[in-house]
């Protein structure tokens, strides 16, 4: 499985060579994700609320694993552009050990801790039973998760991403077929409900974290021996980037922890509408979610090969795509916004808070692309401080108080209407910024 050259050649055509596969591994995660939220709406409003609310928690554990993840692929990237691919090996052994013991440890933290992190939020007592359905199996699969996380990221650093992109599709589809034989309980199986699809997911991610430690081994991505050797170098490298992309990611589960505690005082079925919203949005940002994770490898091959040309015009391309397919995405999600969220609950008071927030936010998906796509670069640049401060400001400065201020004056809907202007304000900039960034390390490798 030879790596791939992303230093040459057409750059629109590397950055889909990347996108492409990504696209059908997220599309396909994505979409049984949200096919999963209609099976579980089918059970009830208060599964779909109860669900919901696991999601800041669920997040906060995927962006500590996501923030080892860019940490990982921006070092390694940067070695397969120098040429050294010793270095490649030692650190993709040392990001998997590295992932497999902090989310082992946090887990277990996260299983103790669950009954006071919902209570601090407002989760209602009758919500709890299910709550801990579902957690109490999703947690122990969450180094499962993680492991087949950094072993992708490690594959597309070093150009490949074909594989991971294949495993996460078949991985989902296996996933999609048991979720509603171990939710509803079909041929002759226990009922089990929330527990069932967390069981899906864990089953599933047996399969593709063997299956990606395979291709990684085989690859000659990993060491065969000596697998400790140097690990303190490695992670600390790794870490360097690691741990303010880890705090950038942090940012969003933390806001959406505060942000579902402010919408809680709206009742079950606006926190209800709100997951709603949030699977559709998640099916619609597909493409700038594959591509913000095939920005890292080429931005990161490129700079460590000296071509800063070769990055603008990388960036510069991602950017103009983003633009474009938010545009194209926001005209059919505000026309059918109502038919979308009807299709996943039949509560109407769900669909209008789900229909509301569609109509709206989806005007900023492209500018929202665009800081995406400047938050990877920075990060596979090796410059993760200038994301944090972009994903801070966007969160702490400008989205909570806004927030708060519009709730008090419009209700959930002043929430949902601060969503698009943080988005909107940081896109613009991140453009900027980066723009900044690059001309001047072009100016510096013109005088070097």
């Amino acid at each position: 499985m030879p790596q791939r050259d992303l230093t040459t050649g057409s750059v629109p055509r590397a950055l889909i060579g990347l996108t492409a596969p990504m696209v059908m591994g997220v599309s396909s995660s994505i979409l049984v994700q949200t096919l999963e939220m209609g099976f579980i709406g089918q059970l009830g409003t208060q599964h779909l609320a109860a669900i919901t609310f696991t999601f800041p928690l669920t997040m906060l554990l995927t962006s500590i694993a996501l923030g080892i993840s860019i940490g990982t692929s921006s070092v390694i990237s940067r070695s397969v552009g120098s040429g050294d691919r010793s270095d490649v090996a030692r650190l993709g052994t040392h990001s998997l050990l590295l992932v497999a013991i902090a989310m082992a440890i946090l887990s277990v933290i996260t299983w103790l801790s669950v009954d006071s992190i919902f209570a601090v939020i407002g989760v209602p007592a009758a919500t709890m039973p299910l709550i801990h359905s579902y957690l109490d199996i999703y947690l122990p699969g969450t180094v499962l998760f993680t492991l087949t996380m950094i072993a992708g990221s490690i594959m597309r650093a070093n150009g490949n991403a074909a594989i991971p992109g294949i495993v996460m599709t078949v991985g989902a589809g296996i996933n999609l077929i048991l979720d509603p034989i171990l939710i509803f309980g079909w041929f002759g199986l226990p009922r089990l409900e929330l527990a069932g699809a967390a069981l899906a997911m864990t089953l599933t991610r047996v399969g593709t974290t063997l299956v990606m430690l395979y291709y990684v081994y085989n690859g000659n991505m990993i060491l065969r021996s000596h697998l400790s050797r140097g690990m303190m170098t490695s992670v600390r490298r790794i870490l360097h980037v690691g741990l303010p992309a880890m705090a950038t990611q942090l940012i969003g589960p933390v806001n959406a922890l505060m942000i579902t505690a402010l919408l809680a005082q709206h009742g079950e079925r606006v926190i209800a509408g709100f997951g709603v919203a949030g699977r559709i949005e998640a099916v619609a940002a597909i493409m700038l979610f594959a591509l913000s994770g095939s920005i890292g490898p080429f931005v990161g091959q490129n700079s460590g090969a000296g071509l800063p040309e070769r990055v603008s015009s990388g960036v510069r391309t991602a950017y103009q795509f983003c633009l474009a397919y938010g545009l194209l995405v926001a005209l059919p999600l505000v026309l059918f916004a109502e038919a979308l969220a009807g299709l996943i609950d039949d509560d109407p008071r769900v669909i209008q808070v789900a229909a509301f927030y569609l109509s709206i936010v989806p005007f900023s998906y492209g500018i929202w692309g665009v800081l995406m796509m400047a938050s990877a670069s920075f990060n596979a640049l090796g410059k993760p401080i200038p994301s944090t401060i972009l994903s801070f400001t966007r969160m702490f400065i400008i989205y909570l108080p806004l927030a708060y201020l519009l709730n008090d004056w419009q209700g959930y809907r002043g929430i949902f209407l601060a969503t698009l202007i943080s988005n909107v304000l940081l896109g613009i900039a991140g453009w900027f910024w980066f723009r900044s960034h690059l001309k001047e390390r072009e100016r510096a490798h013109a005088y070097s």
